[in-house]
């Protein structure tokens, strides 16, 4: 079960029909007023500080989801986050707890580290359609930071990362790159500690752990993290060790797409990305959101000619509905065709793909969903692309099949590859016949334009 969840083989999804979720949510009402103690304080008190958040239906499905619909699991990891969220930013006000943290909240320092991006998503899904993190050298290591800001930007970076229902439905893949020099201390080994407390705190769930150096010397530090990991997550963490090619080759294995890697060689963190994932979360944060979205969900088909457009799992599933229905579109008239173009945009739609158009807006950009009219316009020049190849191939056949001249006075015919073979006595009749009416029209007859 364990090394499913790393390949990405299970399958966790349940229909999301209101008649479910309603049952679901009902059930998580009843767990919740079942838990009592000490440690359900916190929640008590953002239920009375602000209700209409605590208890929403998207706050709540977003555990149910992170939980595969357990609601005594959702309950409890519900407990578990304003109870660790009022240890984290304990001298903040009461409001505060009930409401998701902003950018704008944290400390100057703490900005800083968030801006600086050791902690990233990637702009593509696994194989499995999980959402990828990658973890850099901290920078946070490397500075005298206080423990509590560090758990800060660590619940900060965990809440951008919860907002996402895909990554609530699926998992998350974590891609750890180790740094040298580690000091193993008492502040290290407590921020440690605090991101276990984190999984079962968030509506999330690593489902695999890849951690990767270049010395095998680090894994006395994977050694260590484990000592804090539950059966689940040791179960699921693996170590890959050797040059950055070889450790990007071993995460391609699992089906990470390593180009979106931002963790360069000599532990340099390529931010491009993060900018703009990060100035979303921004935007969002201040009720500026757009339609866009800067991760696409794995059947969705993606606008454009880069690689990431073409080789996108949806993009490349909708190519193939495209030359499986090629025969049936080629004999058809156009008004068939265009039903058969509806026909494909509706099974994307159906499987939870949307047509996804990049926008290049530096604030609002992204991936953005386009009509049904340029969904099947885009069906459409696919079919196109597909009749393109063919006649090229057929070309190609053509000009590479073997050629036949005849020589009519020495009665024999030669191929591309210089074999010559007699012809009969009818078959040099019919030549010379075709010879005279070729020369009675005017045109050339020599030996090299002959050819049948």
């Amino acid at each position: 079960e364990a090394m499913f969840d790393v390949v990405g083989i299970r399958n966790h999804k349940e229909e999301e029909d209101d008649a479910f979720l309603n049952t679901k949510l009902a059930e998580l009402d009843q767990e919740l007023h079942k838990i009592s103690g000490s440690n359900k304080g916190a929640y008590d008190a953002a239920c009375k500080t602000n209700p209409a958040y605590v208890q929403g239906r998207k706050f709540r499905l977003a555990f149910l989801r992170s939980r595969h619909f357990d609601a005594k699991k959702a309950a409890g990891v519900i407990i578990n986050h304003f109870h660790l969220k009022q240890e984290v930013f304990a001298g903040y006000p009461l409001e505060f707890l009930a409401r998701e943290p902003k950018f704008t909240d944290l400390s100057p320092d703490a900005q800083e580290i968030v801006k600086a991006g050791y902690v990233q998503v990637s702009p593509s899904r696994d194989t499995a359609g999980r959402t990828v993190i990658f973890f850099g050298p901290s920078p946070a290591l490397e500075m005298n930071m206080a423990v509590e800001c560090r758990k800060q930007v660590l619940w900060y970076i965990w809440t951008c990362r919860s907002r996402n229902e895909n990554a609530q439905r699926n998992g998350e893949v974590g891609v750890v790159h180790l740094g040298l020099p580690l000091r193993f201390n008492l502040q290290y080994m407590e921020v440690a500690f605090f991101m276990q407390k984190l999984k079962v705190a968030f509506p999330t769930e690593l489902q695999a752990i890849h951690f990767c150096s270049a010395t095998l010397s680090m894994r006395l530090f994977v050694a260590a993290q484990k000592l804090y990991m539950d059966n689940f997550t040791r179960f699921r963490t693996l170590e890959h060790s050797g040059t950055h090619e070889e450790i990007n080759f071993a995460l391609q294995t699992y089906g990470i797409n390593t180009d979106d890697n931002p963790v360069k060689p000599g532990g340099i963190i390529d931010t491009t990305f993060y900018n703009k994932w990060l100035e979303a979360q921004k935007q969002y944060e201040e009720g500026n959101s757009s339609q866009a979205t800067l991760v696409p969900r794995r059947f969705d088909v993606l606008f454009g000619k880069s690689k990431r457009s073409v080789q996108h799992p949806g993009t490349m599933r909708c190519q193939l509905l495209v030359e499986m229905h090629w025969e049936e579109y080629d004999r058809k008239g156009k008004a068939e065709r265009g039903l058969i173009a509806e026909k494909i945009v509706n099974t994307v739609h159906e499987s939870g793909g949307r047509f996804l158009k990049w926008d290049g807006n530096c604030t609002t950009g992204g991936w953005k969903e386009v009509d049904d009219k340029a969904a099947r316009e885009k069906v459409t020049h696919c079919f196109r692309g597909v009749r393109a190849r063919k006649q090229k191939s057929q070309k190609e056949v053509n000009m590479s099949a073997p050629k036949r001249g005849i020589d009519i006075d020495k009665g024999t015919e030669t191929d591309t590859s210089g074999s010559t073979a007699s012809l009969s006595t009818k078959e040099v009749s019919d030549a010379s016949l075709f010879s005279k009416r070729m020369r009675a029209a005017g045109i050339d007859n020599d030996a090299e334009s002959l050819e049948t």
